[in-house]
Formats: C-alpha cells, structure tokens, sequence
C-alpha cells in the first residue's frame, strides 16, 4: 500500500540548530568574575520567543575551592535545565527538561545558590534550540 503526505498540513520548511556558547567566571578576587564570591543569577543566553531548547551542556572546566552548586535555568524555573552541579569539580553535564517552548524573549541564566567561591574557577554553557516558525529552507 503506497503512503501519501496530506500537503495540506505538510510543513516543508527546515531549520539548522542555533547554537548559543556562554563562559561563566567564579572567585571571590578574580577580575571580572561572574559571581565575585557571592550566590546569585546570570544572564547567559538570550533566547527568541518560541526558542525550543533541544540539547546542550554546562561544562565545569575548574573547580573551585568552596562549595559551589550551579544550576541552568530561567526567570521561571532556575533549575529548569540542570540542578544542583558540583562546581567545585571539573566535569560535563547534560542539560534536561529539554523540550520547554518560550512563550516570550527571555534568558537561559546560570545561577549559584550555594557558594562563596573563595579561589578562581570557570565553566562553559552551550545550549542548542530551534525557534518554532522559522525556516531557512524548504525541504521538498
């Protein structure tokens, strides 16, 4: 039995993954630091209304010397992506929960919630999304 596509509903247009990278700086006396030994949010990633998260990770490239839990999320939801991270450990984590469709511009925010980093330690987020309604091609 051959298949049909109702063309109809068919959506043929087709988009690349965006992929959005964002540094993130600990230490109580290091310059420029993100959180300067003290608990807190920051804005990571800006992200279009009906920006649909599909994957990434927080990357904790040095440790600190204090006991630091980070977690991914946003202005809704603060761990919406990732909870509880050691940051006092270098290592990789997958972000979860994905699938989170904004209903309006926002920020993907790193925030620490238990810490007074007191020497220097730095992490990397990466997160990749797609934006519900755009194409940049058409797939026939």
């Amino acid at each position: 039995m051959a298949q049909t596509i109702d063309l109809a509903d068919y959506d043929a247009g087709r988009q690349e993954l965006i992929v959005a990278r964002a540094g993130v700086v600990f230490g109580t006396n290091v310059a420029g630091a993100d959180f300067p030994g003290t608990s807190g949010a920051k804005a990571a990633i800006a992200v279009p209304a009906g920006a649909m998260v599909v994957g990434g990770f927080y990357s904790q490239t040095s440790g600190t010397t204090a006991s630091v839990d980070v977690e991914i999320g946003d202005g809704g939801d603060p761990d919406r992506y990732l909870a509880n991270h050691d940051g006092g450990a270098v290592g990789k984590a997958a972000l979860i929960g994905t699938g989170y469709v904004y209903p309006s511009d926002d920020t993907i925010d790193v925030y620490v919630d238990t810490a007074l980093p007191a020497a220097g330690g730095t992490g990397e987020l990466v997160v990749t999304y797609i934006v519900k309604g755009r194409a940049a091609f058409v797939q026939k």
